[in-house]
């Protein structure tokens, strides 16, 4: 499972990254709807891409490791946060 936590890390943080270089993100919706952003909406929504890929890792490959599952919920509530704040952010700058 560790290897979930690995290996499916940089798909959110690359487009996190490849979103914050271009200035413009991608919001997934259902049913191949989604929303295109620019500006400081779209920084903010990649920085939320990217807090979702330090979750996964501290959730799937810190809470897994021997030695490092101590930090993994300090870790993830780290990230939650940042996600927490980066996401209400967007939604401000989207629906304002």
């Amino acid at each position: 499972m560790w290897l979930l936590g690995f290996f499916s890390v940089p798909i959110p943080l690359a487009y996190g990254v490849h979103c914050l270089i271009t200035g413009h993100a991608r919001f997934f919706g259902r049913r191949g709807s989604h929303l295109d952003l620019h500006g400081t909406a779209a920084v903010s929504l990649a920085i939320a891409y990217m807090a979702v890929g330090l979750f996964m890792h501290a959730h799937w490959f810190w809470g897994l490791h021997p030695r490092l599952f101590r930090f993994s919920p300090v870790l993830k509530v780290f990230a939650l946060l940042i996600f927490i704040g980066s996401f209400g952010y967007a939604m401000f700058r989207i629906f304002a």
